[in-house]
């Protein structure tokens, strides 16, 4: 199956994924389980930052738009994380190295799990800063906006990391 379709259809399972998770799983108040940003994390270094900004801003507008949520809040956050995505690689990425990277996607077989666990964390914060600052809108005190990003990035990095480990080295192999 060529690259194009592999991603393209990951993207759709994501999407649905996303809806349905939103809809049905209430794990805490504070927690907002969002599966859809691996999909920004996973994409291969080698696309260009307007690429991957406008392929954000595409399934962040696809989550709102089929989510009881804020219109645009997902799109907005998800378009800011793709934004810094090359400067989290190249920061967190091997020096020297980034030509390895060109042409395979982020997965455990590709990038050592240390690795991937700090770009993980560092894209989920931008993720969960903007999300959350723009959901709250200052109605919320300083210390409860700090648990809820800090639940947040901890609870999402540990189900992204699983869900990589468990089933997208093998779907994009």
């Amino acid at each position: 199956m060529n690259r194009a379709l592999k991603y393209s259809t990951l993207g759709a399972i994501m999407i649905i994924c996303q809806i349905l998770l939103s809809e049905y799983v209430n794990i805490w108040p504070l927690v907002y389980i969002a599966i859809f940003p691996q999909f920004i994390i996973l994409l291969p270094p080698s696309m260009n930052r307007t690429l991957y900004m406008l392929t954000a801003f595409a399934l962040g507008l696809c989550i709102d738009l089929l989510s009881d949520g804020i219109m645009g809040l997902n799109a907005a956050a998800l378009t800011a994380m793709a934004y810094v995505r090359p400067l989290v690689l190249k920061f967190t990425l091997p020096k020297g190295n980034l030509d390895n990277y060109e042409n395979v996607p982020l997965i455990p077989r590709t990038v050592e799990i240390p690795t991937l666990v700090l770009i993980t964390v560092l894209l989920l914060t931008v993720f969960f800063t903007i999300y959350i600052l723009m959901d709250s809108a200052a109605s919320f005190t300083l210390g409860y906006t700090l648990l809820k990003l800090l639940a947040c990035i901890t609870a999402n990095t540990l189900v992204s990391i699983l869900l990589n480990l468990a089933l997208l080295d093998k779907i994009l192999r």
